[in-house]
């Protein structure tokens, strides 16, 4: 059994303030800052304060920041007072919705710019501080890059727990992303649905399709926020943690990663895998509702259409890294950094680009492959123009933005044990908007024995298909 070193303390996270101990004088002028400090608003943000004195009177204020693992990247906000020689000024760095938005754990450098009508200028010591969501008490458990924040009596088994999953996705990604991450990991462990909620950007707030979102990873701060107490925490915290690593890996190239190699990824990082993707995506070849990979950079639809993206993601990363090994994983991402382009990625490290991914992937399966993109393309004109000529009954309605092909061979699912649908042989097993956000993983609300009714629908008109997967359902669903 692997040694833990795990370091507890109440930190700065619990709600107490940063004050400046030391500030920066200029060589000229009376300009004396008294106090500078950073305060949680939670949910609403941070305030920042600052006390100052000038006998030329205070002139101006501003507040500079930077999230720490953002090294460059800098901003400023002006700082509220009433003009004087003596002044207290704050400003709020907002948390909301939208681009404002920043997660619990979010941690940040700050400094105050003073200065005076006789043109003194004072620049305080940076600072760094931890956002905080105040409501609880927190305390941490440590291992190398990896902090976990978590609340609460007889708590500290979970947290440790949620530690593990994370170092345990670290050592298996690693290799498969290239990488070796020099800055802090932080993950906020909540201890149930309803404190997380708060939490959570507002759009994910509300139930939906009723599911819950058990994790989000934003990968712009570095953060994870989870669910420790739910039954699949592990997975989730793999998953999730999956998106932070890809984020780093692919840098600056982020919002070029399709969400087809994001979730895909994500998913042969996580630890504690289901089945559920296997069966969705035999149900999706059985249905013809399978998408063409230059389809799926964003996924959409239907619930079911995004569950069978998911496993499709899942399945087309797994051949990738069976076929070609990690080394040529790692190495898509540098050239992808260099090129901001998936497809010519592809052609520079594989030899294919996705389309001839997708061809090499459905053939493994025993699919016959898609005619090429500009065949398509044609053929879903020639579909939509006949359709309006028709007057589009509709009986079978597919995606318009995504045509299927019928498969040639639907392969048989294998009882009591997990299928592999890309013929791999080694083992199978996390969104980002922007390259800073994961949708989230997400698990039926409320009852866990309740299955959502299109979700069961759906794999009850499947059949033989349908029945085998239907009692994993009450095991996690992410979506976008």
């Amino acid at each position: 059994m692997r040694a833990f070193v795990f370091a507890t303390s109440l930190v700065l996270f619990a709600g107490l303030a940063v004050s400046a101990s030391a500030v920066t004088r200029a060589d000229e002028g009376n300009i004396e800052v008294v106090e500078a400090k950073a305060e949680s608003q939670f949910p609403d943000g941070i305030k920042f304060t600052v006390v100052a004195n000038s006998p030329d009177g205070i002139d101006d204020i501003r507040v500079f920041f930077s999230k720490v693992d953002q090294k460059g990247r800098s901003a400023y906000r002006s700082v509220d007072f009433e003009p004087g020689n003596s002044i207290t000024g704050e400003s709020l760095l907002p948390s909301g919705s939208g681009g404002d938005y920043f997660p619990p754990g979010t941690k940040i450098e700050f400094s105050f710019e003073v200065r005076d009508k006789a043109g003194a200028v004072v620049r305080t010591e940076s600072q760094e501080f931890v956002y905080q969501d105040n409501r609880f008490e927190w305390e941490t458990v440590v291992e190398g890059l990896i902090t976990v924040y978590y609340y609460g009596e007889y708590v500290r088994d979970r947290a440790e727990t949620v530690l593990r999953a994370a170092q345990e996705n670290l050592e298996r990604m690693l290799p498969v992303l290239g990488i070796a991450p020099t800055e802090p990991l932080r993950i906020v462990s909540y201890n149930n649905y309803r404190h997380m909620a708060t939490a959570l950007p507002f759009r994910s707030q509300a139930v939906s399709e009723g599911l819950q979102t058990q994790g989000m990873a934003f990968a712009a701060e570095r953060v994870l926020l989870v669910h420790g107490f739910d039954p699949t925490v592990t997975g989730t915290v793999s998953h999730e943690f999956t998106h932070l690593l890809v984020a780093e890996a692919a840098g600056t190239a982020m919002s070029q990663v399709p969400s087809w190699l994001n979730e895909g990824l994500a998913e042969y990082g996580n630890i504690d895998p289901t089945d559920d993707y296997e069966a969705a995506l035999r149900y999706g070849i059985f249905t013809r509702r399978i998408k063409p990979l230059w389809y799926l950079s964003a996924f959409g639809g239907t619930p079911e259409d995004i569950i069978i993206a998911y496993g499709q993601a899942r399945s087309v990363v797994l051949y990738m890294i069976n076929t070609y090994g990690n080394e040529r994983m790692a190495a898509l991402f540098p050239v992808l950094q260099r090129t901001l382009n998936i497809d010519q990625a592809l052609l520079e490290v594989y030899g294919f680009d996705q389309f001839g991914l997708d061809s090499a992937w459905r053939e493994s399966l025993g699919l016959e492959p898609l005619p090429s993109p500009d065949e398509l393309a044609s053929q879903l004109k020639e579909q939509e123009e006949s359709s309006q000529a028709e007057g589009s009954e509709g009986e079978d309605s597919q995606d318009e933005s995504a045509p299927a092909v019928e498969p040639t061979a639907i392969p048989e699912p294998t009882p009591g044990a997990e299928a592999n649908p890309a013929g791999a042989t080694g083992e199978g097993d996390q969104d980002s908007q922007g390259g800073s956000t994961s949708p989230g993983c997400n698990a039926p609300a409320g009852d866990s024995a309740n299955v959502p009714a299109g979700v069961g629908m759906l794999l009850l008109l499947g059949a033989p298909l349908g029945l085998m997967a239907l009692p994993r359902l009450r095991r996690r669903w992410p979506f976008l």
